[in-house]
């Protein structure tokens, strides 16, 4: 199992295949209601990704906006929501007034989730990187309640007993109007559009060309791609991912497929932590002391204080690997309380 979404540039024919084929059986049949934007009308409208933990889906993402991710294949299985997964807020494009192109994503929970806490401001901050220096303002509007960071937005709306978040910029939160979506396939068909689109223009284009950087350099580069307020990959991602194993691969002498694995194991944990470690996306978090320690305990095999997260997130990531459809939450759990543990006696120290 792979959970970093594959560069379509590498192989598109067979990345493209595959992925078409796991959107159209996830639309044909989805595991329950799923929402989308009704008014404005904002295009291109795809299936951006959807989540799913030990077998069951929590979290169906829609896409409504061009940005430059937004084509790249979904996470399918495990826990997604790893970058570049969900789509982010574009960086630029045809403006609307304010110029700030529209672009909304629509996520749809469980039935049974309207019930659970929101933290609209730990998703803006996970989806934007969070404006340096902006203050978030919190309120309600009629649709539900609503936090304003900067030009982005996030909206928490109960619908039918289940949650629904909206992101958006460059559109007025209180235009947005909600409806049921009685069919995916269209979502399903702009999306291969797009990649297809995508994958052209990218072949056409020579390797992109990197800042120089070595061995271990070259991982953390990689690595802080995925951290929030971190540089944005854009299209040199593939580019950075393969130097990335490979520079692994040149170090430990351990062969492309080791290196592939233990690259796409540090990308997962980082993506977990910033899901579910409420002080990895926090703007003072010690998020940087904790990749660093990563990297000196997965590749350098030094003592660090956080090892006993770092040997729990090993043994769920292996089992992951073998049965990714098994219960391992109480192993994930012990997982989340070590990096909170960690945290805690570097806050004490401190």
């Amino acid at each position: 199992m792979e959970r970093i979404p594959p560069d379509p540039a590498a192989n598109p024919d067979r990345h493209r295949a595959e992925n078409q084929r796991q959107l159209r059986e996830f639309a044909e049949s989805p595991p329950y209601p799923v929402h989308g934007l009704r008014r404005p009308v904002v295009v291109p409208a795809i299936l951006g990704a959807w989540e799913t933990f030990n077998g069951r889906t929590t979290m169906v993402c829609l896409s409504y906006g061009w940005c430059s991710d937004a084509a790249e294949p979904p996470p399918a299985f495990g826990r997604a929501g790893a970058p570049p997964g969900l789509p982010r807020p574009p960086a630029g494009g045809t403006p609307m007034a304010g110029g700030v192109p529209p672009y909304i994503r629509v996520d749809t929970g469980p039935p049974g989730s309207a019930g659970e806490p929101a933290d609209l401001l730990g998703v803006l901050l996970e989806w934007s990187g969070g404006p340096a220096g902006v203050e978030p303002v919190h309120g309600r509007i009629a649709q539900g309640e609503l936090c304003v960071l900067g030009d982005v937005w996030a909206l928490r709306l109960a619908v039918d007993g289940q949650a629904v978040t909206v992101l958006g910029r460059g559109v007025d939160p209180a235009d947005v109007e909600l409806g049921p979506v009685g069919d995916l396939l269209p979502y399903v068909v702009e999306r291969d559009r797009l990649l297809a689109q995508l994958c052209s223009a990218r072949s056409a284009l020579p390797e992109p060309e990197l800042a120089p950087a070595h061995g271990i350099a070259a991982v953390r580069v990689f690595l802080e791609t995925f951290v929030p307020g971190g540089p944005d990959a854009a299209g040199s991602y593939g580019a950075l991912a393969r130097r990335a194993v490979a520079e692994l691969e040149g170090v430990l002498r351990c062969g492309p497929v080791r290196a592939k694995y233990l690259v796409y194991s540090m990308v997962n944990q980082i993506t977990e932590l910033r899901q579910s470690v409420p002080w990895f996306s926090a703007p003072d978090g010690p998020r940087a002391a904790a990749v660093e320690e990563l990297l000196r305990h997965l590749v350098l095999g030094q003592p660090v204080a956080s090892e006993p997260a770092q040997l729990l997130w090993e043994q769920y990531w292996s089992a992951q690997q073998r049965a990714a459809d098994a219960d391992f939450d109480w192993l994930y759990g012990l997982w989340v309380e070590a990096w909170t543990d960690w945290a805690q006696e570097r806050e004490r120290a401190d």
